[in-house]
This record gives structure tokens, sequence and C-alpha cells, in this order.
């Protein structure tokens, strides 16, 4: 009985401990970090502009249907009915009774439209054809586009997160070094000016932090936009990431690929190729169509001036040629308007080119700079916190002032700003310069993925 007492405090301690331990294993699953694989996914199925792509893309379809429609067989079918009273009030022909008369006339008539010559109708199919492609590009320039979109807002959670830590550290560091020079002034170590630098850097600090806080939540907000709800807990990025420069690193290759497969690029192409038919159609206006046309009609008639009714059946099949001659100037003046539209979409081209030259180059020398400005900002950190270390310890045996102190954890945490942001830049530039050149896959935001912890 002694030993099985003296046993129980052990077991009760055992009890509490694997009691605690499943506790906190089932904190940890419960509230894993979300990845930006995960936060991708969820994207593809909330994003409103990516959806609303799809849905242009189908109206487009739907558009080439419409175009073919014109040039298929018009079948219409046309029912009247007629009550007709006649007042004969005179006649000299004795046949024609005088009075009223009163009679039901049904007719109906069936009639099929084929076209045979309508150049309009041709070129509007072939520019249809041109819009469903252009659908398809822009399709896939969407869905480019919400990867990148979804990788920006992430990192901008991400560097709102380290911002705020950062200023967080600070604040702690700052309020320990106004502790430390409050305790020296009322012991006369210190100038009163040391306690009062401390207490002025400390309420910006503060200020600062707030102000971070603040941004934390609206980039948060902004991730939402995209994937319908706040993030909760996300995965950081890992301290060491491997920095690798643009394959090929000739920035003209990169040019060359971008002008040829760039969606902008493509989706201006096609725009100056739809408005080239779309100025051909407009100018098949002077042109003359050609339909046949069968047509059946069905009447009966229940009276007649002459007293009695009859049932008629018409079939006719005619051969319809309609030449346009003058319509006020109509057709002209939008022949003249397409052909404007028709050079502005030219030059809506050479300054695409313009801009994906300027936009390739922007994110070949960002990927490049990112790099350096990562190694050297990493170099500067940690020679801050020499200079920190420095500082503290040259203010405790009177060489530096507070002031002194208070700057270097200023310096210190604008460094870990930089550093953080130029690793973020150094990712977002790589799937930018992916995204130019209309390379950007799936497996580009996986490869950042497995940067993440």
């Amino acid at each position: 009985m002694l030993v099985l007492q003296k046993r129980l405090p052990c077991l009760q301690y055992l009890t509490r401990f694997i009691v605690s331990l499943l506790l906190c294993l089932f904190s940890i699953s419960a509230t894993q970090a979300e990845n930006l694989e995960e936060t991708y996914r969820k994207a593809l199925d909330n994003d409103p502009l990516f959806i609303g792509s799809l849905h242009a893309k189908r109206a487009a379809k739907e558009s080439l249907n419409q175009a073919h429609a014109a040039y298929l067989p018009n079948v219409s079918l046309d029912i009247e009915r007629t009550e007709t009273t006649q007042d004969v009030i005179s006649s000299d022909n004795a046949v024609f009774a005088v009075g009223q008369i009163r009679f039901p006339t049904n007719s109906y008539t069936l009639k099929l439209t084929q076209p045979l010559f309508q150049w309009a109708s041709i070129v509007r199919i072939r520019q249809a054809e041109v819009e469903s492609k252009r659908a398809e590009v822009e399709y896939y320039r969407a869905r480019q586009d919400l990867m990148l979109r979804t990788a920006e807002r992430y990192m901008k959670v991400l560097a709102a997160q380290d911002l705020l830590e950062f200023s967080e550290t600070e604040k702690i560091a700052v309020q320990r070094q106004l502790d430390l020079a409050t305790g020296r002034y009322r012991m006369g170590l210190a100038r009163l000016t040391d306690k009062l630098d401390a207490e002025a850097r400390f309420a910006w600090v503060d200020s600062v932090s707030v102000e971070n806080r603040f941004a934390v939540d609206d980039a948060e907000q902004e991730l939402r936009e995209s994937t319908g709800e706040l993030p909760k807990n996300l995965s950081r990025l890992k301290k060491d990431i491997v920095l690798e420069r643009p394959d090929p690193l000739d920035l003209q290759a990169w040019i060359d690929t971008a002008i040829e497969s760039n969606p902008d690029m493509i989706i201006q192409r096609y725009a100056v190729e739809i408005a080239r038919h779309e100025q051909e159609r407009q100018k098949a206006g002077h042109l003359p169509t050609l339909d046949v046309v069968a047509r059946q009609n069905y009447r009966e008639t229940g009276g007649t001036l002459f007293g009695g009714g009859s049932e008629v059946v018409n079939r006719d099949i005619l051969l319809r040629f309609s030449l346009p001659i003058y319509e006020g100037g109509m057709v002209s003046s939008r022949s003249r308007e397409t052909a404007e539209l028709y050079a502005k979409a030219k030059q809506d081209l050479e300054q695409q080119t313009r801009l994906v030259l300027r936009q390739t180059t922007a994110a070949h020398h960002g990927v490049i700079s990112a790099i350096s400005k990562v190694e050297a900002l990493s170099r500067a950190v940690k020679s801050q916190q020499r200079t920190l270390k420095a500082k503290r310890q040259g203010f405790k045996s009177g060489l530096n002032t507070n002031i002194h102190v208070l700057d270097a954890e200023r310096d210190l945490y604008q460094a870990k700003k930089d550093y953080a942001q130029a690793r973020y830049e150094y990712l977002l530039n790589s799937l930018r310069l992916k995204k130019v050149t209309g390379n950007l896959t799936e497996q580009d935001l996986l490869a950042i993925n497995n940067w993440l912890e």
C-alpha cells in the first residue's frame, strides 16, 4: 500500500503530462499553417476576376455560334387570322349585293431563307473565330494573373507581419533602454536628455507598431479578395532560400521570348486582326447579297364580295438579289470609322510591345539586383547587430549616449526590414519575369512553396 501511495503522484504527473502533450499536439494540428499552394487553390475557386474570365471565354464561344448561324437556313412560320367586315353601299355590278358582309380569313405562311452570298457574314465568321482565340488567351492570361496576384498578396501579408514583428522587437528593446536610462538618471549617472530621448523614441516606435498592425489587417483583407476568407496562419519564408540568377542570363533572350509569347502581346495581335476584319465587314455593305427563298402559303377565306369562301395554297421559290445603292452615306462612314479603329489597334500593338520590353527588362534586372541586395543586406543586418551590441556596452561604460543606442536600434530595425523586403522582391520578380514571357506555371508557385516553413 505504501509503495502504491508513493507511485500515485508519479502516475498523476505522468497523466497530466500526457494530457498536456495531447492538447499541445491537437492545438498544433488545429492551427496548422496554410502555405502558398493551398492559398492558390482557394483563389482558383473564389477569385472573382478569374471566375469572370471563365464566363467571358464561354461567352466568346457563343459569339462564334452566332456568326455561323447567320449563314445557316432561316425558317419562320407566320400565322394570321383576320376578321373582315365589308359594307357595300352601292355597286354598278349586279353581281355584288348591296349590304354588309362579314367573314374570317386564316393564313399560314412557312418560309425558308438560305443565304447564298453574304460577304459580311463570311467575314463575321472569320472575325468571330479570332475573337474565340483571343478569349482563350485572355483566360490563360487571367490564370497567370491569378498566380502572380496570389503570390503578391501572400508575400504582402508576410512582409506586413515581419514589419509588425520587427517593430514589436524594437519596442521591447527601446523599453529596456528607457528603463535603463531612467534608472541611471535617478542614480545621477545619466543626463535628463537621455531619459527624454528614450521616451520620445519609445512613443515613435509604439506609433509605428500600431501602424504596422493595421497594415497586417489591410494585407489580410487584400488576400481575402482572392480567396474569399481571411488567412489565419500563413507559412513563413525560411531563413535560407536558394537565390538563382535568370536562366538564360542574357536579357535579349528574355525580351525575344516575351515579344513572341507574352499573353498581352498575343491578345493585342488578335485585336489588330479583329479590327481588320471589322473594316472589311463594313466595306461589304457596298456589295450585293444573294439568297434563295422557299415559301408556302395556305389561305382560307370565309367569304368575299362574291359571297363565297375559298382555300388557296401558294408555293414560291425565288432567288433574291439585293444591291445596296445609297443609304445616306452610312456605309461609307462606317468604313472610315473602322479604318481609323484599325489604325488605332496597330498603334496599341506598338505601345504594348514597348510596355512588354520595359516590363521584361525591369523584371530581369529586378531578379539580379534583388540577389545582390539580399546578400548585401544580410551582411548589413549582422553588422548592425554588432554595432548595437557595441553601442550598448559603450553606453554602460559612459562612452556613448542613449541616443546613440537608440539610433543603432532603429538602424537594425531598418536593415532587417530592407532585408526581408529584398527577399520577397526576389521571389516576386522571378514570378514576374516568368509571367511577362508567358511561361508562368503552377510549378513556379510550387517551387516557392518549398521555401516556406
